[in-house]
């Protein structure tokens, strides 16, 4: 059966109390300084299919095997990948790595990103995906995490999430899903939604056996409530205690 869908106005009000309930559970989840746009783009491009320790191995291996960028985007491609391995998908990855390191010097003359501190949101989003190896998602996360921005990027574990709770249609997908939720998220809060929605993916809301008697948002969530009729009507679970994302 279907998931549905809620209105607009009432998946806007609904996705306020899963920040509230979130930022509750999860707490405020602090910013990590990046060293720079450039840095950021990378590890995001390094974070894709792999775990976050994964990723910073690979990344800290990738700069202490090259002395810069440069050196980076004149490197043979198997050279990268052996640098990267730890994050899996080497070849992929060294590839794209590079290809947009050779396109960057070439539009710009320069590897630095650093110029998109100063252009709005629209413009550094389009300048980063006509790059063909960015999608939004990648563009979304390394402008939320080095520049500040106010964005929402859209991982599989938030994908699933909106779906769910009927914020999106189950046929829309992860890179079409930005757009549909951009105006709904709260104003200043889109960091803070994302980190603790990915924590709330990764221990309660899973991809498989999703831990529904565990989470405070089942009375305003679709699958909870197509798979559990005349159940959802129950009292919801307040928690308390704050838990420490992953």
């Amino acid at each position: 059966m279907p998931i549905s869908v809620s209105s607009p106005t009432t998946r806007k009000r609904k996705i306020l109390k899963i920040t509230d309930r979130l930022l509750h559970r999860f707490g405020k989840p602090k910013r990590i300084k990046q060293s720079s746009l450039l840095d950021a783009l990378v590890e995001t491009l390094l974070s894709q299919s792999t775990t976050d320790h994964n990723r910073d191995l690979a990344f800290n291996s990738l700069k202490k095997t090259f002395s810069n960028w440069d050196e980076i985007a004149d490197a043979p491609q198997a050279a990268l990948a052996r640098a990267i391995r730890s994050a899996g998908l080497g070849n992929q990855k060294a590839g794209r790595i590079r290809d947009f390191l050779r396109w960057l010097r070439k539009d710009r003359e320069q590897l630095c990103l650093e110029f998109l501190h100063h252009e709005p949101d629209d413009f550094a989003v389009q300048y980063l995906t006509r790059h063909k190896g960015i999608g939004v998602k990648t563009a979304y996360v390394t402008l939320m995490l080095a520049s500040n921005r106010d964005l929402f990027p859209i991982d599989v574990h938030i994908h699933r999430i909106m779906i769910r709770l009927g914020i999106i249609p189950e046929k829309t997908t992860p890179e079409k899903s930005h757009p549909v939720l951009a105006p709904l998220i709260p104003k200043g809060r889109a960091h803070e939604l994302h980190m603790n929605m990915l924590s709330f993916g990764r221990t309660i809301c899973t991809a498989r056996n999703p831990k529904c008697a565990d989470c405070d948002m089942r009375r305003m969530c679709s699958y909870y409530k197509d798979r559990n009729p005349g159940k959802s009507k129950g009292g919801e679970i307040h928690l308390t205690q704050k838990q420490t994302s992953p």
